[in-house]
């Protein structure tokens, strides 16, 4: 038995939302909410008292919370994996600290944000720098037992050395022999003041020797400096006429600004000026800052379709698309793209209608001319049939260009969608596990059927689109395609590639460029 097209258009539909009610309530029920918070993954080497549902916080204040944590590497790392507010940004080189309410309290992570000069990380990343574990208290008692036992190791040294006989002998001859130093020491310090004493008369000679010397000392540095200052006022007109040649130039210079001629003369003494000089550096400023937070996006993926093209059983349609998505803001952007299709476009051509005076065309007639028609005279008017017929242009390219606003995770676009006007509706699935990503699509355009061969089908042409990440640049497509047509309903699969401008810098940054030998 076979079944018709649009029974199984109907059967992939029922068991696509199958699939898809059943993976909800295998991974979780939704929480609507998640919507607002990005997710990133972070390892650490142990997370003792971090527990699901921990709060995230930044700068104490809770911006998220602890959605899993898992084993992985064999069991020697745990990944905890964080939802944290939209409205907080994680830049890079961001880490996280596992930290404690007091000395009782419940653990928490704090999450250092990162150099806000450095690009943020987008939701499902992974924080790359390394993250601080915890000093739990066994780890602490641990410590504290080590440091007991080495300070009853040397008390035990010491006991021993002087708990018996040789031991005893040994601490007292130590004490003895510091005294007799002390001793020693007492008498070195009397000897020195006996010598002082006995030369105090030469001392005394010393003290007079240098008061006689210091005014003859003076004196000769006195002369010394008059001799120089001598010199320097001889040569110091000279240094003032050459110094004072120099000036004169950016005296000059300085005038003319003064006086507003020139560019910094006009920038510093006319306001207009300076602020139309502002204005544009400004403008240029602005113009950077929306170049560099612009984000680009290239997507290439293919659409097979599984049945014939409208009642034509020998053909089958397969689409590629090039897109290329430019994300001026946070929550617009724009979409342009090219469309390779094998099922192509319609061509109409429509003949003209010819008039004919009374009577069988096949014995003879006058064709006449419409602008020389007189109907007045009530002429039998024959005309032949208006006739219209249709060629499909097989192997085209059909181009997209839409724009695109954001709210939370469903976007909405309108535009050109394969050459013709259209609508869209993007929805991203918040299932909130890293390593999966369902983005589903439904589109509507080409609303006159125009681009079906067959007159009797003027319905608008609907499109269910599915992409599967199982990577972050790689997924499979899947779908219905005009699947409210009479003769054109169709499911596809297909696979697509995803890239945005970071992936195409790092692929860039690793092309080694060989220097020719």
């Amino acid at each position: 038995m076979r079944i018709s097209t649009e029974t199984a258009v109907g059967l992939f539909i029922i068991a696509a939302v199958a699939v898809f009610l059943y993976m909800s309530y295998h991974v979780g029920s939704f929480r609507f909410d998640r919507i607002k918070y990005n997710t990133y993954t972070i390892y650490f080497n142990d997370v003792s008292g971090l527990t699901k549902k921990a709060d995230v916080k930044i700068a104490g204040v809770k911006v998220g919370w602890v959605d899993a944590i898992e084993l992985v590497n064999d069991g020697h790392q745990v990944k905890a994996t964080l939802l944290v507010d939209r409205r907080y940004i994680v830049h890079a080189d961001a880490y996280g600290i596992i930290r404690q309410e007091g000395f009782l309290g419940s653990r928490h992570l704090e999450l250092i944000p990162g150099d806000p000069l450095l690009p943020p990380l987008s939701s499902g990343s992974m924080l790359t720098r390394p993250n601080k574990s915890p000093v739990t208290i066994d780890e602490m008692i641990g410590q504290f037992s080590e440091v007991a036992t080495r300070m009853s190791s040397i008390m035990t040294t010491i006991d021993g050395a002087i708990s018996d006989k040789d031991g005893t002998q040994a601490l007292r001859t130590m004490v003895e022999n510091l005294q007799e130093s002390m001793k020693h020491l007492a008498s070195f310090a009397g000897k020195l003041d006996r010598i002082i004493q006995d030369n105090e008369t030469s001392l005394d000679t010393i003290v007079r020797d240098l008061r006689d010397a210091i005014p003859r000392l003076s004196e000769n540095i006195q002369r010394n400096l008059d001799r120089v200052a001598g010199v320097l006022e001889r040569d110091f007109d000279r240094m003032a006429s050459q110094l004072e040649a120099g000036i004169a130039p950016i005296r000059e210079t300085a005038q003319k600004i003064n006086d507003g001629k020139g560019i910094l003369g006009q920038l510093i003494n006319d306001d207009l000026a300076y602020d139309d000089l502002r204005t544009a550096i400004n403008g240029i400023k602005n113009y950077f800052d929306k170049i560099d937070k612009m984000r680009v996006v290239f997507d290439i993926h293919t659409e097979s379709m599984c049945g014939p093209i409208e009642r034509r059983e020998m053909v089958r349609d397969s689409k590629s698309y090039v897109n290329l998505r430019l994300h001026t803001a946070e929550d617009y952007f724009y979409v342009v793209g090219l469309i390779a299709s094998r099922n192509g476009t319609i061509n109409r051509y429509d003949e003209e209608r010819r008039w004919f005076e009374g009577g069988s065309c096949s014995s003879g007639c006058t064709e006449l001319i419409p602008a020389d028609l007189d109907l007045s005279d009530n002429k039998k008017l024959k005309y032949a049939t208006l006739r219209s017929f249709k060629v499909r242009n097989l192997d085209k390219l059909l181009f997209n260009i839409q724009f695109g606003k954001i709210y939370g995770n469903f976007a909405f676009r309108f535009g050109l969608f394969d050459s013709t006007g259209g609508i869209g509706m993007d929805i991203d699935i918040p299932f909130g596990v890293a390593d999966l990503r369902w983005v589903t699509t439904f589109e509507a355009f080409d609303f006159s059927g125009v681009n079906r061969y067959c007159d009797d089908d003027d319905r608008p042409h609907l499109k269910w689109l599915n992409r599967m990440f199982f990577t972050r640049n790689i997924y499979f497509t899947f779908g219905a395609d005009d699947f409210i047509s009479r003769f054109n309903k169709n499911v596809f699969f297909g696979v697509g590639i995803r890239f945005v401008d970071d992936d195409m810098k790092y692929l860039l940054s690793r092309v080694t460029v060989l220097a020719p030998t």
